[in-house]
């Protein structure tokens, strides 16, 4: 009864620094240093009627958007979308700007 226990250390604390190891070795991952991009940036045009689509298919079955735009983001975007985005682009961009909306006061 008098001995010392396993989970006693057998050196005082004072004596030594205690060294703690990682569980398993960190993985290093590759920087890609491709000056050019894998697929090409797609246009504001195409990018905007790609959502728009996506938002059109997504009312339509009653599915999310994000999970429409997931699931056809392979099909190629149709010309009918690209001319719509156009149209919104430009009707943004020629409207005047409204002053800007002040926010009602809590009373």
């Amino acid at each position: 009864m008098g001995g010392t226990s396993a989970a006693q250390p057998s050196q005082p604390a004072s004596q030594g620094h205690t060294v703690i190891k990682m569980a398993r070795t960190r993985k290093t991952l590759p920087i890609r240093s491709s000056l050019e991009p894998t697929e090409p940036i797609p246009s504001q045009e195409e990018a905007l009627g790609r959502n728009l689509a996506a938002a059109f298919i997504a009312t339509q079955q009653g599915i999310g958007l994000d999970y429409a735009r997931k699931k056809h983001a392979h099909e190629p975007v149709g010309e009918f979308w690209v001319s719509l985005a156009r149209t919104v682009i430009d009707h943004l961009a020629n409207q005047l700007s409204l002053p800007p909306r002040i926010p009602p006061t809590i009373q």
